[in-house]
């Protein structure tokens, strides 16, 4: 009996894989891991996006919808858990959940999304298990566990369906308008190749604001009735106090666990550089200069850029960098340190090349208009600034890192001296105060 069983299961799940991953159902959009930033022949802070249908599974989140349709099967929500996640697949495709930050990469929001859902429906597991009734003892209406658990999996699904209200989705001259139409609705209209990019006036939190805005096109009436108006309530009100931006109501237990497992995924999804030590003022930093180059405000390998990338380093002109930094940052009222404190984070963090003593400020020089120029640089590695793709992308850049005379030299030049006569010494080493005097004689 325990194998038909196990067999039936199989059988059933590759029938829900077939209808929730079924082939070509939304083209995909080739993101880098990061902004590209300006590229040849489009808007500069744009990316480029193919419109071939790739029909390709993304193997991350099959594995994070198995899980997820375990949890709900527990409680009946199986068959409405499974329509409402191939809505939200139409719906955001394989656009990235941040610009620079945690899922960046393709299919970012969707997984996002999903593991913000399976912490959610654990932690419900977690505090049903703890109440030991049918009625959830956590929710303020006393709402039957099916229905319960049902919010928590929308609250972690629609959280950040915000972001959508904050992207660029250009076909020619139409654009995409998520409150209108899904993103694979868009793509399968559209008459020429895509541009993606993130909206210049977008503040941070504010998105949330912005979710309710898009999460019809994953609820249908019948879910609406099987949420009832005190479900429905308490889904909005978490959604809309996600982020302290928003201004929304975290008071419910609901909000708050949301906004403790929403910061939980995005720490974990936060790349590398965003944990080392010291990770505020460098991450900020780094968050600013990235942002800028998405937007094309900070131009690469260009003439008179302020960034050069040769191979796998990336040269970062000072201070004219740091002061676009700043002033990026200033519109999120986030002061950055002094120059040579902010030097000496970026050392501590191994982000930059230094020598022995810890200096990182370096000399190169790169060919100009009236022939070799000197310019003070920091030097990265051109992936922790850049994405791969845009670096297989950029005009080819040429500079040389003008190392420091080593101390043999100075030796050296003692040893010639002593060589010389005393006559010759004498006289290298006279001041004009001696030399005068010594004509006069």
């Amino acid at each position: 009996m325990v194998e038909v069983a196990v067999a039936v299961s199989r059988k059933i799940w590759r029938q829900i894989c077939r209808q929730i991953f079924r082939e070509n159902s939304n083209p995909s959009l080739p993101l880098p891991a990061h902004p590209q930033g300006q590229l040849s022949e489009a808007v500069p802070g744009m990316l480029q996006t193919s419109p071939e249908p790739d029909p390709l599974i993304d193997p991350v989140s099959e594995d994070l919808i198995r899980q997820i349709l375990c949890r709900l099967s527990k409680h009946d929500n199986f068959d409405v858990g499974m329509a409402v996640i191939s809505r939200l697949r139409d719906l955001v495709g394989d656009l990235p959940a941040s610009a620079n930050h945690h899922h960046s990469e393709p299919y970012g929001l969707l997984r996002h999304s999903l593991e913000v859902t399976l912490k959610m429906l654990d932690d419900f597991e977690s505090t049903a298990g703890e109440s030991g009734s049918d009625d959830c003892a956590d929710s303020p209406t006393s709402m039957f566990r099916p229905v319960w658990q049902f919010v928590f999996f929308l609250a972690g699904l629609c959280h950040d369906l915000g972001k959508l209200m904050e992207m660029d989705v250009r076909d020619m001259e139409r654009y995409w308008c998520p409150f209108k139409e899904t993103y694979r609705e868009f793509c399968r209209n559209a008459k020429s190749e895509p541009v993606f990019r993130w909206r210049s006036d977008r503040e941070r939190g504010r998105h949330a604001l912005f979710s309710p805005l898009v999460i019809h096109h994953l609820l249908t009436s019948e879910d609406v009735d099987y949420l009832g108006r005190d479900g429905l309530a308490q889904l909005l009100r978490a959604v809309n106090g996600t982020h302290k931006g928003s201004k929304g109501d975290q008071s419910t237990p609901l909000a708050q666990t949301l906004v403790k497992l929403d910061q939980e995924n995005v720490d974990e999804g936060a790349p590398d550089w965003m944990l080392k030590p010291p990770d505020s003022k460098v991450n900020q930093f780094v968050r600013a200069i990235r942002a800028l180059i998405e937007s094309g405000e900070l131009q690469v390998n260009s003439f008179c850029a302020p960034i050069y990338v040769m191979g796998s380093r990336a040269a970062v002109v000072v201070p004219t960098s740091v002061l676009m930094a700043r002033d990026f940052l200033k519109r999120e009222n986030i002061k950055l340190p002094p120059n040579v404190r902010l030097y000496d984070l970026l050392v501590q963090s191994k982000l930059v090349e230094a020598d022995e003593a810890g200096q990182c400020v370096q000399r190169i020089i790169i060919a100009g208009t009236h022939g070799p120029a000197e310019l003070s640089v920091l030097i990265f590695k051109a992936e922790a600034l850049i994405p791969k793709q845009m670096i297989e992308s950029l005009p080819n850049a040429v500079f040389e890192v003008k190392t420091k005379q080593p101390k043999q030299s100075n030796e050296r030049e003692e040893s010639d001296h002593l060589k010389r006569s005393p006559t010759e010494a004498s006289s290298a080493t006279a001041t004009p105060e001696i030399d005068s005097q010594i004509q006069s004689a």
